[in-house]
C-alpha cells in the first residue's frame, strides 16, 4: 500500500515531556509527538514501520532547517508517536526565537505547509529564559550554563545580576539601589545624648550617657562617644578616664579609656579637654544597652566634670577584616593571645589577652571547641 505525503494527518501532542529540568544530567529536552499515516483513499497505511524525517525551520515556507532528524515511527492503525529530540537532540537556543515551524518529510516527499509550534514547546526554553518588553527589548535573561539571571534596563544594560556563586560577585545592584526598608538585617543605628554635667567621683566609674540598641541577627556593635572633660579647683595634677562598658561603676578597662588632664595649672579655673572614646563587641541577636562613663583620678580640691555627652551605637552584620579586642579573660579561645601588662595603676597592671571577635561567632570553629 503506497504512503502518500500529502495525506499525513498530524497534531500535536498536548503533553511536554521536558521541560526546565531537561536540560540538566537526567537528559535531553523532549517534544511528544503524534500523526497518522493514510493512503490515497485515506485509509490507514499496513501496520509496521516506517521512515520519517523532522526539521524544524524559522520560517513558514523559506530557509535552511535548524534542526533535523530522521526516526523509524510504528504505525498501528495509521497512528504513530516519535518524540522529537531522541534522535538528534534540540538545541538548547532553538526555542528562543519568535516563531518555529515542524516540517515532515515521508517517503521522500515534504508535507507542506509547515506547522507552527505554539507556545507549549517554547517552554523547552525555561532553561535559558529571555523576556523582552513591548518594543522588543531584552528584559530578563537567564543562563544554565553559569546560573546567572539578569535584568536590564531599557538602554540593554545589564542592572541586576545573580550568579549562583559565593562572595561579593553572587549578587551585583546598581549603586545606591538598596534602602533600610529593602533589607531585613541592614546595619542599623542608635544615638543618644546628655548635655548635663555629671560631677566624678574617683572611687567607681559614673554613667554619662547611656544607648539601647536591638540587632535582628548576630554582628558587630561598634560604640562611639564623645563629651568635654572640665577640669578645676587646683593648679596640682588633674586628669580623668572615660570609657563605654556595658556593666555599672567598676574600675577603668583597660585599653578602651582615653585620659585627658595636665600634671599641674597656671589656675584653678575650668581647663576643657574633649574626649573620643570607641570600643568594639560581637553581640547574638538581641537588645543590648552600653554606657559612657568617667572617674576623676584625683580627690578634692581638685574638681572633675564631663559635659555634652553623645554616644553612638552601630550595628554591622558581617565584617571585612580581623575584629580584634582585649579582654582580661581568653575565654579558652584556643586563637587568645596572652600578654602581661606592668602600669602604675594596679587596675591596669596584670595578664590580658588579644582576641579575633570573629572567634565568638556562632558559625566559627574556634567558638565551637
Amino acid at each position: 500500500m503506497t504512503v502518500h505525503a500529502k495525506k499525513l494527518i498530524v497534531r500535536l501532542c498536548l503533553t511536554i515531556l521536558a521541560l526546565l529540568g531537561s536540560a540538566h544530567a537526567s537528559g535531553p529536552a523532549l517534544i511528544s509527538y503524534q500523526g497518522r499515516l493514510v493512503d490515497t483513499e485515506n485509509r490507514p497505511v499496513t501496520n509496521g514501520s516506517h521512515d520519517l524525517v523532522f526539521s524544524l525551520f524559522a520560517d513558514s515556507t523559506d530557509g535552511e532547517a535548524l534542526w533535523s532528524e530522521s526516526g523509524q515511527v510504528v504505525t498501528v492503525d495509521g497512528l504513530f508517536d516519535h518524540r522529537l529530540g531522541s534522535v538528534t537532540p534540540l538545541p538548547a537556543d532553538i526555542f528562543t526565537g519568535e516563531s518555529l515551524f515542524l516540517e515532515i518529510t515521508v517517503a521522500g516527499e515534504i508535507i507542506s505547509p509547515r506547522t507552527r509550534l505554539t507556545s507549549a514547546p517554547h517552554a523547552l526554553n525555561a532553561g535559558g529564559l529571555r523576556v523582552t518588553d513591548a518594543d522588543d527589548s531584552l528584559a530578563i535573561a537567564t543562563s544554565g550554563n553559569n546560573r546567572s539571571l539578569t535584568l536590564y534596563d531599557s538602554e540593554g544594560a545589564e542592572k541586576v545580576i545573580l550568579r549562583g556563586l559565593d562572595g561579593d560577585t553572587a549578587v551585583i545592584l546598581p549603586e545606591g539601589s538598596i534602602s533600610a526598608p529593602e533589607l531585613l538585617d541592614e546595619p542599623g543605628i542608635a544615638v543618644n545624648t546628655n548635655i548635663h554635667a555629671v560631677p566624678l567621683i574617683t572611687t567607681i566609674m559614673s554613667d554619662l550617657v547611656r544607648v539601647d540598641i536591638t540587632t535582628p541577627a548576630d554582628g558587630y556593635i561598634l560604640l562611639l562617644g564623645k563629651c568635654y572633660l572640665l577640669l578645676s579647683g587646683t593648679t596640682g595634677p588633674n586628669t580623668a578616664q572615660v570609657q563605654i562598658d556595658e556593666a555599672v561603676g567598676g574600675g577603668t578597662q583597660f585599653p578602651y579609656y582615653a585620659m585627658a588632664g595636665l600634671s599641674g595649672y597656671v589656675n584653678t579655673g575650668t581647663n576643657y579637654f574633649p574626649i573620643f572614646v570607641q570600643r568594639a563587641y560581637y553581640k547574638k541577636a538581641g537588645s543590648y544597652e552600653f554606657r559612657m562613663e568617667a572617674r576623676a583620678s584625683y580627690a578634692l580640691p581638685a574638681r572633675a566634670e564631663c559635659w555634652d555627652h553623645v554616644l553612638i551605637a552601630v550595628y554591622y552584620p558581617t565584617q571585612y577584616e580581623a575584629v580584634k579586642a582585649i579582654l582580661s579573660s581568653g575565654l579558652g579561645l584556643p586563637g587568645a593571645i596572652p600578654f602581661e601588662v606592668d602600669r602604675s595603676d594596679p587596675d591596669e597592671s596584670g595578664q590580658y589577652y588579644e582576641i579575633d571577635l570573629r572567634q565568638l561567632r556562632p558559625d566559627s570553629s574556634a567558638s565551637k571547641q
